[in-house]
Parts: C-alpha cells; sequence; structure tokens
C-alpha cells in the first residue's frame, strides 16, 4: 500500500475511535452528574447531518475531521445558579446567558422541546462533579490505553531471544569464503541455537574443535540456508578490530572528490589505526580545514586518499560528505562483519502481568512526555524528533505502524501505538491551557479556593484567546507534517 493510503487507513482505525473514545467519556462523565447533553458529535461544523438521537442527545457528524465535542446545556455558563430559584427564574436567567440559535431556539428551549423537563447546565452542577465531567475524556482515554496495552501484553509482546551478524566481507581464500559463507548474509544461529551477539560467535567458531553449522539468512526474500564451517585455528586468533565502513558518499563532496566509494572500509587516519566510528568522527572534527590522508581498503587493494575536511558543509552532508557505518573485523580470518538487530519472539504474557504491563506503559508514556522539554534542553532529543506533531503527522506515523501489522500478520504494533496516542491525548487535554479540558478545570479549582467563579466574561475570553492560539499552532503543525512528512524520521 502506499504512504498515503496507509495514512488514510491510520486516520480512521486511530483517531476517530480515539476521538469517540474521548468524547464518549465526557458524554457519560456527564451522565453520571446529570448534565444535560444536546449533542454528540464527531468532526466540526458545518454539520453534514444528524445521524440519529437518544434521549436529549443529538448525535452528529460534521465536515472537519480534526475532532469532536460534546455540547451540554449552558456550555458557555460560568454564573452556577441559584439552588433555591424558582423553575421560571431558572430558566430566564438560562436564556439571559445564552445566544439565541438557529431558529430563535435557545438550549433551554432545546432541551425541553425534546422532553426534558429539568434541564442541568454545567454551571449549576456543584465544583468537584463538575471537574469529574472535565476530565472525563482523558480517563476514557487512559481506560481505553490500559485495556488496549492489556490485549497487547496477553497475545504477546516481543522478547529479545539473541543477536545476528551481518556478513560483509568473508576475507579472500578465508575458510568461511570456502565453505560457502556470501557478503550480504544474516547469520541467525550457530549449531542450532542462538548467541547472544558478534563476539559470542566468533567465540563459537574458535572454541570448536569440529565442524560448526551456520544458519544464515539470504536474499531478498530470507532463504534460510545452512553453511558449514571448518574447525578455526586458535593460534591464528587476535583481538577483533572495529573499523569504519564507507556505507555511501554525497557527488562532488570531498570524499566523492578524492575517489571514496561505498563499500571501502578507512584502515587508518593520516597513518593511525582507528578505534571506530567515534574515533573517525572526533578526528575528522579536529582535523576541519586541514589536509588528512586515509588508508583505504578496497577488496584486496589498500591506498592512500588526500582530501580536506569543510568548516561550514551543507546542512546534512558532513565535512567529508560520506555516510559511514560501524563494522568488525577478526583479523584471524579477515572475516568483516556487522553487528545486527536482535531476533525476537511473540511470547504471550501470563494474566497478572498483562495487568501490570498495561499500567506500566501508561506510567512509561506519561513519564517520556513529562521528560521530554528537559531532554530537549540538555540535547538528548533533537528539535525535529521532539517537534510537535498534527493529526497529519499522526496518521503518517500510523500508516507506518499500521504497515508493520500487516507484515507481522499481527495486530500488536497497531493496538500499542493507538494506546499510546490514547494516553498522550489525554494527558495533553488535562493540562492547564485555556480552551483544554485541563484549563477549564484550573477555573473550576480557583472558584474553589475562591469560593466564587471567574467573572463569566473574563473565563471566556481566556478560552477564547486560548482556543484561537491553539487553532493556528495546529495550522502550522499540519502545514509541517505535510511539507516534512514525520515517516522521514522513521525510515
Amino acid at each position: 500500500m502506499t504512504d498515503t493510503i496507509l495514512a488514510i487507513a491510520a486516520f480512521f482505525v486511530v483517531l476517530i475511535p480515539l476521538i469517540l473514545v474521548h468524547e464518549l467519556g465526557h458524554f457519560l462523565a456527564a451522565k453520571r452528574v446529570g448534565i444535560t447533553i444536546l449533542e454528540f458529535a464527531i468532526g466540526f461544523p458545518p454539520r453534514i447531518r444528524k445521524i440519529f438521537t437518544w434521549g436529549e442527545t443529538e448525535f452528529t457528524i460534521n465536515w472537519i475531521p480534526l475532532g469532536g465535542y460534546v455540547r451540554p446545556l449552558g456550555e458557555d455558563m460560568v454564573r452556577p445558579l441559584d439552588e433555591k430559584a424558582t423553575e421560571d427564574e431558572r430558566t430566564a436567567l438560562l436564556a439571559r446567558h445564552q445566544e439565541e440559535k438557529e431558529g430563535g431556539q435557545s438550549d433551554i428551549a432545546e432541551a425541553r422541546s425534546r422532553g426534558v423537563l429539568n434541564p442541568k447546565a454545567v454551571n449549576e452542577i456543584k465544583p468537584l462533579p463538575r471537574i469529574f465531567f472535565m476530565a472525563g475524556g482523558a480517563l476514557a482515554n487512559f481506560v481505553l490505553a490500559f485495556l488496549l496495552f492489556f490485549i497487547v501484553a496477553i497475545t504477546g509482546i516481543p522478547q529479545p531471544i539473541g543477536g545476528s551478524v551481518g556478513v560483509v566481507s568473508t576475507g579472500t581464500n578465508s575458510a568461511l569464503a570456502e565453505a560457502g559463507l556470501q557478503p550480504g548474509d544474516l547469520v541467525t544461529d550457530v549449531n542450532g541455537a542462538k548467541f547472544s551477539d558478534s563476539n559470542a560467535l566468533i567465540d563459537t567458531l574458535y572454541a570448536s574443535t569440529e565442524n560448526s553449522t551456520l544458519t544464515v539468512q539470504r536474499g531478498e526474500n530470507g532463504e534460510r540456508v545452512e553453511v558449514v564451517i571448518p574447525p578455526l585455528s586458535q593460534s591464528s586468533r587476535e583481538p577483533i578490530q572495529r573499523l569504519t565502513l564507507i556505507a555511501g558518499t554525497v557527488p562532488d563532496a570531498p570524499g566523492d572528490a578524492a575517489g571514496i566509494q561505498p563499500g571501502d572500509i578507512v584502515e587508518a587516519f593520516n597513518g593511525e589505526p582507528l578505534d571506530g566510528t567515534e574515533a573517525f568522527r572526533a578526528r575528522t572534527r579536529e582535523n576541519v580545514g586541514r589536509e588528512i590522508t586515509l588508508t583505504i581498503r578496497r577488496g584486496n587493494d589498500v591506498f592512500d586518499v588526500s582530501l580536506t575536511p569543510r568548516a561550514n558543509p551543507p546542512e546534512g552532508q558532513g565535512a567529508i560528505g560520506i555516510v559511514i557505518n560501524a563494522v568488525l573485523r577478526d583479523p584471524g580470518t579477515g572475516f568483516l562483519f556487522l553487528e545486527g538487530a536482535q531476533q525476537e519472539e511473540i511470547v504471550p504474557q501470563p494474566l497478572i502481568d498483562s495487568l501490570r504491563y498495561g499500567v506500566q506503559r501508561i506510567a512509561e508514556v506519561i513519564s517520556l512526555t513529562v521528560r521530554l522539554p528537559a531532554q530537549l534542553l540538555s540535547g538528548a532529543v533533537t528539535a525535529e524528533e521532539a517537534r510537535p506533531v498534527s493529526v497529519v503527522g499522526m496518521s503518517q506515523i500510523g500508516g507506518f505502524v499500521l504497515q508493520q501489522s500487516i507484515d507481522q500478520g499481527r495486530v500488536g504494533p497497531i493496538l500499542d501505538f493507538i494506546a499510546v496516542i490514547s494516553v498522550a491525548l489525554g494527558f495533553f487535554n488535562l493540562l492547564p491551557i485555556p480552551a483544554l479540558d485541563g484549563g477549564r478545570i484550573l477555573f473550576v479549582l480557583v472558584e474553589i479556593v475562591r469560593g466564587r467563579p471567574i467573572a463569566p466574561e473574563r473565563e471566556g475570553l481566556v478560552h477564547l484567546v486560548g482556543l484561537a492560539l491553539l487553532l493556528s499552532l495546529s495550522v502550522l503543525v499540519i502545514l509541517n507534517d505535510v511539507i516534512n512528512p514525520i515517516t522521514n524520521l522513521l525510515r
């Protein structure tokens, strides 16, 4: 499937259900505390159509699919009604603070027309039940996340079972080459068993006094092939070397101009051996603007190239204009290899562990969110990695994860993603930001402390400004996600 189709599918699989659950949380909380709900809407106006009416509530669908809402009676009312007021006084007070709707019908008249004899506005409810109503959406998101994380765990979560080793080169006339090991092979087993990492694999090959059987994945389809390796001589064993592999070059950059090619191995920097890619980067930074000499191995040939690292290279190109990877070499055989990814298997968790997993994952997501600003300031996370994500960006990531679920043939990845977004949505809505649930809760808390509410005009203005700022930010973030898809960071 194309990225666009996957993103659209993810929007309906991930975001629409989360919006429904969030608003359902508000709806059920309102019912619990006695608030009259006039409308349960998916999307923002203009309205497409009314789906159905249940009790006093109209369920509607709207054209702008960027959220949803419930519309309680007296939504903009801040001043609570006097509990001792007569029914006529209550009606008059509600009507006086209620803008007329289409056709001249006020909220209270609308509720009465649906058979509600004693409608209740939001701010007729005592402060604590009002807070429960406002937090109901976030609570529903947390409950959904817990259930999804539980399902993920009970159906199976990935558990590491061993490492892997990618073959770059088998060395000239080595025992590995003669046995049939090929560049591009991925070694996954030795003698029918998993190994922890490349060191464990090399130890096994040198320690064995008999033939060793390597299981490898070969070719684009990952065909499993067995390669029999004869015993290796212990006397020829030397410590593993950490080298730098050239994985790519930038046209016309210093590396390309010097003749460096993908697949080359950097043996030395200014005549001195290098201990891995970090050493290579450090030496490059130390020699910006000065000519350097790199010793390059290409197949059986070893030669020197001279170049000058740039002080101010174009963004993303680096001083030399090359892409490097860490590569390891066994001097005894000439075996050149990469540390591969951890192998995993899906292991269903027991009931108690699955329940614990649900709680732990919610705590992890909240903790990561809280620590993000500090990580950004410390440089542990880049600004690009920590950038805000719109519904477009979430759909893009959702499409990527949805493809993972399809490829793996299991629902775990997409359910885990939905649960993470559900926690994030609930947490974000509880932040004390005007126009969000947390902002409204903050005003109720102030009311509790003061003993009376903030003037309705002031609260309304604060929420209006907050909403305008949030919508403006949303537009900017959406444009960024369209122009610079966040999935570029995932590939």
